[in-house]
């Protein structure tokens, strides 16, 4: 039999089977640890100012770790210890017990299995590793091959992640210092290995921050190194470097304990807080443009708080519990799909225990939630809740209008039109040409074009054509820099005053010195008013510079009256 049950039969000791439910193992009776009197645990959610960092009477930002050779050696000592006893106590573990009791814990699903490593168990640190198989619906310790590497130290407030056939930890807490150190665990060879970047310097020894992947990259922001950090960090997995990402756009106010997830081809970041107080804003950071951007919801937002999970599944991202000063046990929907994004709370009768320094991940439907702190016990219950009640969208497949547009430019099927540019064939549609002003007057006029199949077409070259023709067929064209100016009378040229438009944009990105006057001479030809406009405000106020280059004796020689025009804006 099944070594592993969801409990749902019972409404005074279980959750609602169209929400919450408890996952049990039959061999490990699930408990809670009481809180000690270690003042280790800043998991009690204190005022920051008062936290202690795993010493006790040492505050944050006293100095950890300056304590002279002998106190190091001690450490190490009891590093080893540790990391032995714990060995020990895996080698022992019955398969199928779940594990002990803990906060402050990683977690991240590989292959159908929940991985989860490390935390606070109340007494001290550790560094077990179990795996718990969705399919199997069992929990067993992951015991490295002989091969191995040493593990990571016992450590707690660390980050883990997924990818390939890997678990990563990095960065965290180990009851005497943070520390920046980095390890893979192999699945394949059930192996440790430290990391050693080839390039680039790694974050600097932290805990309580967030780490996510995506495509071939770990991205790591905040937490706490002394101070409250707001630096990004991404991990490229190909070449083994670090590099620190620029913060442009709006990025987030330093802080530790949020939580970001991947959402397509963004990060998102929620809450925390900043040493000072909670926090409930919602950042994004776009992965393509590599820029921040505050993100706009509307809805009853959750209250600030840290140390919560976030998850993401369909087009939603998913908070719960977390910490406001108090634990807490509400569930929240962030609806990504909507514009602007919509927070609504997720509400189900018996909802799970107050908590906060849990760990949540999402396999098929459902959130899994394992382990946290309630205020007064750690935990180790195992929680489900079953998303597909709240998932009344279907997923809609993009658009591909644009992709299939432009499979029909210059292609003979269904061409109604041939146009010679250049002693070259292009198939077009008159359907499609009509959007331009100078074919549509063409087609629909009295001209002796109108009733022809093939027009030649004169004062433009076939490369440039063809950027305006793919521009008519999907609405988007490649400009590139040193064609922009081609492309701009050309469209002037057939009257296409949007793409002219993006081509004055162009060459105003990439105004100098040098070039300056051309751009405004062209301008001025193709009736390009804006670029004239902002053209001429650039030479205006580097004239003296602009004023001696081949480009501006070129443009004096063929239109003086630009030069007359330069001078009265003085």
């Amino acid at each position: 039999m099944d070594n592993t049950t969801v409990m749902v039969s019972s409404p005074s000791n279980t959750y609602s089977s169209t929400g919450w439910a408890i996952v049990e193992t039959n061999d490990h009776l699930l408990t809670a640890a009481a809180a000690d009197d270690d003042d280790d645990d800043d998991d009690d959610d204190v005022p920051p100012q008062a936290v202690y960092d795993g010493i006790p009477g040492v505050e944050v930002g006293a100095g950890v770790g300056v304590g002279g050779p002998d106190w190091a050696a001690q450490r190490q000592q009891r590093l080893r210890s540790e990391q032995q006893r714990l060995s020990a106590a895996s080698s022992s573990s019955s398969s199928g017990a779940a594990p002990c009791q803990r906060s402050l814990h990683s977690a991240a699903v590989v292959n159908n299995a929940m991985y989860v490593f490390g935390g606070y168990e109340g007494q001290r640190r550790v560094n077990d590793f179990h795996k718990f198989d969705f399919m199997e619906k069992k929990w067993s310790p992951m015991i490295a091959s002989p091969l191995s590497g040493p593990p990571p130290s016992p450590r707690d407030r660390h980050v883990s992640v997924a990818y390939r056939n890997a678990f990563y930890v990095f960065g965290g807490f180990d009851g005497s210092s943070r520390v920046s150190d980095f390890f893979c665990f192999d699945l394949a060879e059930m192996v440790w290995r430290q990391i050693t970047p080839s390039s680039g310097t790694p974050p600097s020894p932290r805990h309580s921050h967030a780490a996510v992947v995506h495509k071939d990259s770990m991205y790591i922001f905040g937490g706490y190194d002394g101070s409250y950090r707001s630096d990004f960090h991404e991990f490229k997995f190909t070449n083994s470097s670090w590099v620190l990402v620029p913060a442009v756009g709006r990025p987030p106010r330093a802080r530790y304990r949020a939580t970001c997830v991947v959402f397509k081809d963004t990060m998102i970041l929620f809450a925390g807080h900043d040493g000072t107080r909670h926090l409930a804003d919602t950042h994004v950071f776009d992965f393509e443009s590599r820029i921040w951007s505050t993100l706009v919801t509307e809805g009853p937002s959750p209250i600030p708080r840290d140390s919560h999970v976030s998850v993401v599944h369909s087009n939603s991202m998913y908070i719960f519990g977390g910490s406001t000063g108090s634990a807490m046990n509400d569930l929240h929907q962030l609806n990504l799909s909507h514009t602007p994004a919509k927070w609504s709370p997720v509400v189900r009768s018996g909802a799970p225990g107050h908590r906060f320094c849990h760990v949540a991940v999402v396999n098929r439907n459902s959130i899994y939630v394992f382990g946290g702190y309630n205020g007064s016990n750690r935990l180790n219950d195992f929680l489900c809740f079953d998303l597909s009640v709240e998932d009344l969208t279907c997923e809609v497949p993009p658009s591909t209008i644009i992709s299939d547009l432009r499979s029909f430019v210059n292609n003979e099927t269904f061409s109604d039109i041939t146009l010679i540019v250049g002693d070259k064939p292009i198939y077009a549609h008159k359907i499609i040409l009509m959007r331009c002003p100078y074919f549509s007057a063409m087609l629909l006029g009295e001209m002796m074009e109108s009733t022809q199949s093939v027009i030649t077409l004169h004062e433009v070259n076939f490369p440039i054509f063809m950027v305006l023709l793919e521009y008519l067929y999907t609405d988007t064209a490649d400009i590139p820099v040193d064609s922009a100016m081609e492309i701009l009378a050309a469209a002037d040229q057939f009257c296409i005053t949007r793409l002219k438009t993006k081509c004055e944009n162009k060459m105003l990105e990439t105004i100098t010195i040098d070039n300056a006057a051309a751009i405004f001479h062209a301008a001025d030809m193709h009736d390009a008013m804006v670029l004239k406009s902002k053209a001429l405000k650039y030479i205006v106020a580097h004239f003296e510079t602009v004023s001696k280059t081949v480009c501006f004796e070129e443009m004096a020689r063929s239109n003086v009256e630009l030069v007359f025009e330069i001078l009265r804006s003085r």
